[in-house]
């Protein structure tokens, strides 16, 4: 006689029948199609880390203000974005383990909530007190956004989809520079944190009732059509898996070609916005004509990616970082010149290459680390930040001349760095420019 398994404790001699498995937590129903998650996630990556570059035109104001030295009104930007390259070493591994939309909900209204705080600060320490806790909150976007767009984006649309968002973070530095620019001019500058404040607490109700929900693992990526993600890793674990990225050659050249990326953007924009108002004379009008004309830049990334994403994402980086060093290596010669106009259109060409340098990085991550992408990604973009802390810095301390040559020796460096320290570690890209599923061999997992 067959006997059935109860729910109950299972009868001696008799095996208790394994419940099916739950099913996978990706991707649940949302109210937005992939495409207008996308458009949501980019349109934040405009506004969020705009908070940093917010500091370059509000600089000037805090120095007023508060009566201190230049050097010291540089921790506008500096108390912010040390902290905000922090926290991308907390929540990256942390939506790993509790999910990419509670982590972005949460910390959309948590930078609301810092951001009002801030321009209610009484003094210089309380405003910079209030940065650090903003740039600590704002980290909750980068990091967790890049990883939902890679494991919910359909594999053909990987690329392109990346590159749309990378293209909204390297944005928010234009952003954030127009719209700080634009608040001084015509308002006082406590005034740009208010309606950035409002625009956040709106974005932590559309993330949490748009975006599709579902925890990831500790890989953090679990790629689409896959079966589900891995179980959470421990915080234990997650840190191991850290170290062993740093141990591991091709991860470790990533990482140490990302320093000088977005600390070159911010030391450029930093020189290029002092020279043409004190040694050319530039108006409000006049600056902002130059922000945008290095909007232009922006359009690269995505136009690129479209066009020539079979290249693989190796090849995007070094043709960005050499269009960056090019962008720089021309404004360093318009500068001796005294050329502001030659300055404003190479500063175009070095906006274009660094939107090429990030999607191709992420991707080139995606590659060398397919186990532990969700740390990996979070390790690289404290690395971007940590150098935009370090650029915002160095660029109140050095002359213009002495600060260009600086950035285009990092840059070209950061090539040579990608160039050798991942030459054999890339798996060659497939007919359709996407990643093969086929795990690395075993000396090169972290």
């Amino acid at each position: 006689m067959t006997t059935t398994a109860a729910t109950g404790p299972a009868r001696r001699g008799v095996p208790r029948r394994r419940r099916a498995p739950s099913p996978s937590p990706s991707p649940s129903p949302s109210r937005f199609s992939f495409s207008g998650q996308l458009a949501l996630l980019v349109a934040m990556a405009f506004a969020i880390p705009a908070q940093l570059y917010l500091a370059i035109p509000v600089a000037d104001r805090v120095q007023i203000a508060y009566g201190v030295d230049a050097a010291s009104a540089a921790w506008t930007g500096a108390a912010f974005s040390f902290a905000y390259a922090l926290g991308f070493l907390v929540f990256g591994p942390l939506s790993d383990r509790v999910g990419r939309r509670p982590v972005l909900a949460g910390g959309a209204l948590a930078t609301a909530v810092t951001t009002a705080l801030t321009a209610a600060a009484p003094g210089l320490g309380w405003f910079l007190a209030g940065r650090v806790l903003q740039g600590f909150a704002a980290a909750t976007f980068a990091p967790v956004a890049l990883a939902y767009v890679t494991e919910r984006a359909p594999a053909a649309r990987r690329p392109v989809a990346l590159s749309l968002l990378t293209t909204g973070l390297l944005g928010a530095g234009i952003a954030g520079q127009v719209y700080g620019q634009l608040v001084t001019e015509h308002a006082d500058w406590r005034a740009a944190f208010w309606p950035a404040a409002l625009v956040y607490a709106a974005a932590a109700v559309a993330f949490r009732r748009l975006l599709a929900s579902g925890a990831s693992g500790a890989s953090g990526l679990a790629a689409p059509g896959a079966a589900g993600p891995a179980p959470a890793a421990s915080v234990r674990a997650v840190a191991a898996a850290a170290l062993a990225l740093l141990r591991t050659p091709g991860p470790a050249a990533v990482f140490a070609a990302a320093l000088p990326v977005f600390g070159s953007f911010v030391a450029f924009y930093a020189v290029l916005e002092r020279e043409l108002r004190l040694t050319y004379g530039f108006d409000a009008n006049g600056l902002l004509l130059a922000q945008a004309a290095g909007a232009v830049g922006l359009l690269a990334g995505p136009l690129v990616n479209r066009r020539f994403g079979t290249a693989g994402p190796r090849a995007l980086a070094l043709t960005g970082y050499l269009a960056s060093a090019s962008g720089l290596l021309l404004a360093l010669a318009a500068e001796a010149a005294a050329r502001p106009e030659a300055m404003i259109g190479a500063g175009a060409l070095f906006v274009a290459g660094t939107g090429l340098i990030v999607p191709g990085t992420v991707g080139l991550l995606h590659q060398l680390a397919p186990h532990a992408r969700g740390t990996a990604g979070a390790v690289n973009t404290f690395a971007l930040f940590a150098g935009a802390s370090a650029g915002q810095l160095a660029a109140a301390h050095l002359g213009p001349r002495p600060m260009l040559a600086v950035l285009v020796a990092a840059t070209l460096l950061a090539a040579l760095t990608v160039a050798t320290g991942t030459r054999t570690r890339t798996p060659t890209p497939t007919r359709t420019g996407t990643r093969t599923d086929t795990p690395e061999p075993t000396r090169s997992r972290p």
